[in-house]
């Protein structure tokens, strides 16, 4: 009898093990934890990998400014700069990992910054409610979201 394929959670898993030093790069370069989301955590043959940044508004606003993230037609300078830097990303990705990041043959990958939302309590977790997610970094969130604020 043939052994059962693994199961997409644990592809996921083995990836994220892979994937570590790429994901703390990201984190640490960002300011902000890593997140892989979407198709990879429940199917087989996921379409595409998609990972998700997330970055306090606050954060958002003094890179890119207040309409980074505004749905008008018209493009601010800040909007431009986020989806190019969304797009070096996830084309530097796909370029690197060629098809072998263990998830079904996807030769695709998702980079997309997102503001976050984090709980109150002292883990900090994201708020994404009823989507699975896996975190793929592994610097622990205050240092990645307190990181130059207040007095030196």
């Amino acid at each position: 009898m043939p052994a059962d394929p693994l199961s997409p959670l644990a592809r996921a898993e083995m990836f994220a093990l892979r994937f570590r030093s790429n994901a703390n790069h990201l984190a640490i370069a960002y300011g902000g934890p890593l997140y892989l989301v979407g198709s990879a955590l429940i199917s087989l043959v996921p379409g595409d990998i998609d990972l998700r940044l997330l970055l306090d508004r606050a954060d958002c606003e003094a890179m890119w400014g207040e309409r980074f993230d505004h749905s008008d037609l018209e493009w601010s300078a800040g909007k431009l700069a986020r989806h190019r830097e969304e797009l070096k990303q996830s084309r530097r990705l796909t370029r690197r990992w060629r098809g072998g990041a263990g998830l079904g043959g996807v030769r695709r990958f998702d980079f997309q910054f997102q503001p976050g939302l984090f709980t109150d309590g002292g883990d900090r977790h994201p708020v994404m409610l009823d989507k699975p997610f896996l975190r793929l970094d592994t610097i622990p969130i205050d240092i990645l979201l307190d990181s130059g604020r207040g007095d030196p």
